[in-house]
Parts: C-alpha cells; structure tokens; sequence
C-alpha cells in the first residue's frame, strides 16, 4: 500500500473497518457483480441497499414507479464508467472531491428520473457499496453528529460550489475535513469511509 500523507505523517495502514457480516454481504454482492449490465442484478442491488439501509428507492415515488424501469435506467447510463473513475482514484481528498461530487449529483439525476424525487442518501449508500474506499455515506444521523462535533472545536462552515448538490457537497468537506484533522490523528491509521460512518454512529 503506498504511503499517504496526512498532517505531516506518512500513515501505511487503514483502520479495521470491519461493520458486521451483513455489511460484508452487501460489500461482496457489488464486488461480484460491479457492473450495470444485467437487469435483474441491477434491480436486485437497487433494491437489497436500499431496504437494508432505510432508503428503498420506491419510497415517495410516483404510483407508477417501476423499479425495473430505475434498473434500465442505469444500464442505459455512464454510471460504470463514473464508478471506474472514482475506484481508480481510492481515497478522496480536496483534490479529487469533484470527482466524487459529480458522480454522486449524476446519481441523483438518474434515481430522480425513475422516481421523480431527490434520492441523495440512496445515491450515496449505493455508491458506497460500488466504490468503498471513496464514497461517504450520507444520512441524517451522521451528518448532525459530524456538524456537532465540528461546531465544538469551530469548524463547521465550508464553501459551497453550487455545482453540485449542495447538501451532499457540504458534508463530504466536512467528513474529509474531520477525517484528516481529527480523527485520524486520534487514530494514528487511515480511516476508510465506513471507518468514519461507523465512528460517526458511535459504533
């Protein structure tokens, strides 16, 4: 693994991010099948996310929403090609966070077309699973317990693009600001996406 420099230290070695046998499950389901070429794999992983974590993607939708019409609509995308990027890239810092901001508001665009309605947690959490090591999880939960903390040592407001989708932009900078000022320096190890989230959700 090469080295990473974060605050003046070279840190080798990721934290164990080990978050349970179900996550491992969703984690190697992706990995096996990455692609969005295959309409019942697509539909099936739009789904399983999605209900494992509290975002299903029919919720809210329109009464004609068809979850195989949203599979078909990723297949017809640039989603791969987006996801490739991000999985080549690894480990997001300020350098390479429109990469990720622009395949996530892309996300967006392709779940709001199925659904008809924004899908920001979903668009993060099934990202997630395709590209862990550069995805931050959004949700409620994590984003108030990251803004409390930052609030605490006066770190909570950072620029906006206006390029993107707002909320979404706003809280990566704040997961790779407390990432590379707090809590890895409490950690002395990198911390992987689901390190954060986990840690953020007092797991």
């Amino acid at each position: 693994m090469k080295k990473v420099m974060v605050k003046g230290r070279n840190y080798m070695k990721y934290a164990d991010d080990y978050s349970g046998y179900g996550n491992e499950i969703l984690y190697k389901m992706c990995q096996n099948k990455l692609y969005h070429n295959d309409l019942d794999v697509v539909e099936s992983k739009l789904w399983i996310i999605g209900r494992a974590y509290a975002a299903s993607i029919e919720r809210k939708a329109g009464k004609d929403f068809d979850i195989k019409v949203a599979a078909q609509i990723l297949i017809d995308s640039e989603i791969d090609k987006k996801i490739a990027n991000l999985n080549s890239i690894g480990r997001i810092n300020s350098n390479h966070v429109d990469e990720l901001l622009d395949t996530h508001n892309y996300m967006m665009q392709l779940l709001k077309l199925a659904t008809g309605v924004d899908k920001r947690s979903l668009a993060s959490k099934y990202l997630h699973f395709h590209a862990p090591m550069s995805v931050f999880i959004y949700d409620s939960i994590v984003r108030n317990n990251l803004r409390d903390r930052l609030r605490k040592i006066g770190k909570n407001r950072f620029p906006i693009s206006k390029k993107y989708d707002d909320e979404y932009e706003s809280h990566v900078k704040r997961c790779i600001s407390y990432r590379d000022s707090v809590y890895e320096n409490e950690l002395g190890l990198l911390a992987t996406p689901r390190k954060l989230d986990s840690h953020l959700y007092g797991y």
